[in-house]
């Protein structure tokens, strides 16, 4: 998700896409739902190590 919003966010940038609101909308969520998964996915990751 986190790289699927960078990719869409560098196509608009290289204009290889047109630079819609909505596009943009979706990668900045895309963005921020990938970044919150990897935190979760790090916490769990550690928690789950404390307790070996």
């Amino acid at each position: 998700m986190l790289l699927a919003g960078w990719m869409i966010l560098v196509s608009i940038v290289a204009e290889a896409i047109p630079a819609r609101i909505w596009l943009s909308m979706l990668a900045y969520a895309l963005t921020l739902l990938g970044f919150y998964v990897g935190i979760v996915g790090v916490i769990m990751y550690v928690r789950t190590g404390q307790n070996r």
